[in-house]
């Protein structure tokens, strides 16, 4: 008597990479975040928070996952966040350093300098799905 075992969402999913020759890679079992979160120098985001452009390419793995009836328990967008902030500075050397810039820059030049640096800190999202088995799988990547 021959048993079938049934497939996974972890392996369905799997072999709809392998079949489509798409680079989706397992990168192990993890709870589903309930807030964003960074794990060293990345930025794990639910993707109904996150708000960067999803390129078309993703989306039709996207759809193609939907119309083999695969329902990924969650997605996540995971952004390469390195740290830019160097260790904290005693009361001293950040009085005489912040001083002469503050009166160069004002307010605009303050509001343009943080708003450059966030940009470039959040660069190569990655899409991840969550099966129903906890594993995350990742299912593209792309370079803003």
């Amino acid at each position: 008597m021959q048993t079938k075992t049934l497939a996974t969402q972890t392996q369905l999913l799997m072999d709809i990479g392998q079949r489509n020759n798409w680079n989706f890679v397992n990168l192990g079992k993890a709870p589903i975040p309930e807030q964003p979160v960074r794990a060293g120098e990345w930025l794990i985001i639910s993707a109904m928070e996150d708000t960067s452009p999803i390129p078309r390419k993703t989306m039709q793995r996207i759809q193609a996952i939907y119309q083999e009836g695969i329902r990924p328990l969650h997605w996540v967008v995971v952004h390469e966040a390195p740290f830019l902030l160097s260790a904290p500075k005693t009361e001293e050397q950040k009085k005489s350093r912040i001083l002469p810039y503050l009166a160069l820059l004002g307010g605009l030049g303050v509001w343009l300098a943080t708003t450059i640096i966030t940009t470039a800190a959040i660069v190569d999202p990655i899409l991840i799905a969550i099966t129903p088995e906890f594993d995350w799988i990742e299912i593209d990547r792309w370079f803003d």
